[in-house]
């Protein structure tokens, strides 16, 4: 799994907006052999920059994939999309997968999941909780080919949010480690890597500071912590104890960054400080694309006693 850059093979050109990993020239090839595929199979589409739409008004993603095309070869786009197309369309006729649950079946398969809110259906269907600005916490179902959702009306049938949510963080934390690295940070101090395979990976930072020590790696000191879950395979920490922290935040907004914008499943390009009752956002991207790092007055403080101790 490629941690900072995803190639676009032999192609040269500039990237597409909307689908970053591709080249303008390859993502309007994607977007039509996408489109021949639905109109082939009787639909009638309207193709956008990121998805299409059919005249009964559903909608089809393009990120996930245009990132698996973007991987494989050109002659392969075909094959991949035609694919891709019948599974969609098959789900559509699919039975709901939350009728007909066991009970046993709903402990065993709800995960709490962490996801951007910008790629998700309106929420107002769906139980939830804002976890950081701009990512919320829900509740998923997990199934052999994909996830599905809890809505409002699945949860108040199958146990309720707070007894579902205690399902899905237990699920969590019986996931198996498939990656773990400690990285250096340029100018000094470390900082702690999560990542797999798993679409579950990223959820996994609500487990922190457990999480942490569970791991093996430095625990939780009484200045918070450190936080980046830049996609869905990949999640960063740093248990603050001492003045490396400047060095690790500037080093953890730069992988954060890479891995949001590089990635066929982004949840937040920015870095967090968990301040002992919440997340403070750290990072912010101006208009232009510039990050910077903004410190609170809280975590101004923390940094001034840790520099001090120095």
């Amino acid at each position: 799994m490629g941690l900072f850059n995803r190639s676009r093979g032999q192609a040269v050109g500039p990237a597409d907006e909307a689908l970053p990993f591709l080249t303008v020239e390859q993502a309007d090839d994607f977007r039509t052999l996408f489109g021949t595929a639905l109109r082939e199979r009787g639909l009638e589409v309207q193709m956008h920059p990121d998805h299409a739409v059919d005249a009964a008004d559903r909608q089809f993603g393009l990120w996930n994939l245009a990132a698996q095309c973007a991987d494989a070869k050109r002659r392969q786009w075909p094959r991949l999309v035609a694919e891709h197309v019948e599974r969609v369309l098959a789900s559509f006729d699919a039975p709901d997968p939350f009728d007909g649950l066991s009970e046993q079946e709903v402990v065993r398969q709800t995960y709490a999941r962490l996801s951007a809110e910008d790629g998700l259906p309106p929420l107002e269907n769906f139980p939830h909780r804002e976890f950081v600005p701009g990512v919320v916490e829900m509740l998923a179902l997990d199934l052999p080919e994909t996830i599905a959702m809890y809505n409002h009306e699945h949860a108040t049938r199958l146990g309720g949010w707070e007894a579902l949510r205690r399902h899905g963080v237990r699920n969590l934390r019986s996931l198996p480690v498939e990656q773990f690295e400690t990285l250096d940070a340029p100018g000094g101090g470390t900082f702690q890597l999560l990542l797999g395979d798993s679409v579950h990976t990223a959820s996994r930072v609500l487990l922190l500071p457990g999480l942490a020590s569970t791991l093996g790696g430095p625990e939780e000191s009484g200045h918070g912590w450190l936080m980046s879950i830049p996609n869905r395979h990949q999640a960063t920490w740093h248990m603050i104890s001492d003045a490396t922290v400047i060095p690790v935040v500037q080093a953890m907004a730069h992988f954060a960054r890479l891995g949001h914008a590089d990635a066929p499943s982004p949840v937040s390009p920015h870095v967090y400080w968990w301040n002992g009752s919440g997340y403070e956002q750290l990072t912010h991207t101006d208009d232009e694309g510039n990050l910077s790092i903004h410190a609170s007055p809280a975590f101004t403080e923390v940094l001034n006693a840790l520099v001090g101790d120095d």
